[in-house]
């Protein structure tokens, strides 16, 4: 049984959102109540814009055209989860992704997308982000990070700028073991589209690296 995501919201283990009926410039989704154990992929075989599988406790999700929202009953995100929740995501349209709440156990394979924005709002740990070559430069923010991994073709620069200390950082074949105040370090020069890193907190254990 598949549930559609209404503007007043749904909550079912299936749920898809249509494609809306006027072009797309940007897809949002945003997570209003953190995640925990989320694979979210690309599949060029969706007609949807998003097809979503559900483990429990289920949230409730509520789309108003290609605003996506996803948000989880107080206390829920405390409770043992049944089994990792799956998002396929459009690839015929950017998507911006937005995390509230704080984010946890997160493998995001975003090959294929053009990803206009990710931002974490609060603190991520066991996140890794995979991402294709951008046609422009794009803008990654953190607050906190704990077990961060972005992967991305090898020719796509990325640049990390952390405002406070870092320990155990790794940009392709550089390391950083510990650096007290910030750190603001690239990949390699590049005139490429790339991405910018942005951490206004702490980081510890963040890795960049060629697909």
């Amino acid at each position: 049984m598949v549930t559609l995501a209404t503007t007043e919201g749904a909550r079912d283990e299936h749920i898809v959102v249509p494609m809306p009926g006027s072009s797309v410039n940007t897809a949002r989704l945003c997570f209003d109540d953190g995640l925990e154990q989320f694979t979210v992929r690309s599949d060029d075989t969706l007609t949807d814009l998003l097809d979503a599988s559900f483990g429990t406790p289920l949230p409730t999700v509520w789309a108003d055209g290609a605003n996506v929202h996803i948000g989880y009953p107080i206390g829920s995100r405390l409770l043992n989860r049944s089994r990792p929740s799956t998002l396929a995501l459009n690839p015929t349209v950017p998507w911006a992704l937005d995390v509230h709440g704080g984010a946890q156990k997160l493998d995001a394979d975003l090959t294929g997308v053009d990803v206009r924005s990710v931002t974490f709002h609060s603190g991520v740990a066991g996140v890794r982000l995979v991402l294709d070559r951008p046609p422009q430069n794009r803008v990654i923010r953190l607050t906190s990070v704990r077990d961060l991994r972005i992967e991305r073709p090898a020719d796509v620069p990325v640049r990390l700028e952390a405002a406070k200390g870092v320990t155990k950082v790794r940009l392709d074949d550089r390391w950083f073991g510990a650096v007290g105040n910030g750190l603001t370090q690239a990949t390699h020069d590049s005139d490429a589209p790339g991405y910018r890193l942005v951490i206004a907190g702490g980081a510890d254990t963040v890795t960049v690296e060629a697909t």
